[in-house]
């Protein structure tokens, strides 16, 4: 990803005098300073046009976390985001943090909200709501998240295929074999996980393969 020198561009976006104020204006949760510096790394990790992109949707956010990839098979990276919205943002949801896709189409930044996109995926799901297992703490937020998640279904690692769990569908067969997946953790005890994929067809994430066992 671009980083921008010039971030009087990136402030004029998005507010940035209160990323490092507190957020307790925008949100129930008081975020902590370990937070707020989260934010202020993370977000010089995109361009102006990828913050206009998420600004236009989520006005005042807070980046979480964020992972890149190719997740809709464009030449270049894109990302993935946990956000923290603000009580006026466009598209509300259910939940105060949203994962976010923020994908290439071609002329310009697209954001998906990959929850309510999974709603679409009820039917298959052995675990619904399929909800981000993520916590606020005084140490900060915490939420698992893997990226490019593939070659981690090996032995050892907390994503296998042993415990019976198989892919909804092969990415090969649906021509996805370069759409990387991304995997969020569902439980806060149990080695669980839902992977999504970005489908172009369908024109929204996936709900690919779901691991939601006990150890």
């Amino acid at each position: 990803m671009n980083n921008y020198p010039g971030l009087f561009v990136l402030a004029a976006i998005l507010g940035l005098n209160s990323v490092i104020a507190g957020a307790e204006d925008i949100t129930p949760y008081a975020l902590t300073a370990t937070d707020q510096k989260n934010h202020a790394e993370l977000i010089k990790k995109l361009s102006a046009d990828q913050l206009k992109a998420i600004s236009n949707v989520y006005h005042d956010f807070r980046i979480l976390k964020l992972c890149s990839g190719r997740f809709s098979g464009a030449d270049q990276d894109e990302l993935v985001l946990g956000i923290l919205k603000s009580v006026d943002s466009k598209d509300q949801g259910k939940r105060e943090v949203h994962r976010v896709g923020l994908l290439w189409k071609g002329k310009a930044w697209e954001a998906h909200n990959i929850d309510a996109e999974l709603e679409k995926d009820e039917a298959i799901s052995r675990s619904h709501p399929m909800r981000w297992q993520y916590t606020f703490t005084k140490k900060g937020f915490s939420g698992d998240m893997k990226c490019g998640i593939e070659s981690e279904f090996s032995d050892g690692a907390d994503l296998t295929y042993g415990l019976g769990d198989k892919p909804f569908f092969d990415l090969k067969e649906k021509g996805l074999v370069n759409n990387k997946p991304v995997c969020f953790a569902t439980d806060d005890v149990y080695n669980n996980w839902d992977c999504v994929v970005y489908s172009p067809q369908d024109g929204r994430f996936r709900l690919w393969f779901q691991q939601a066992n006990a150890d």
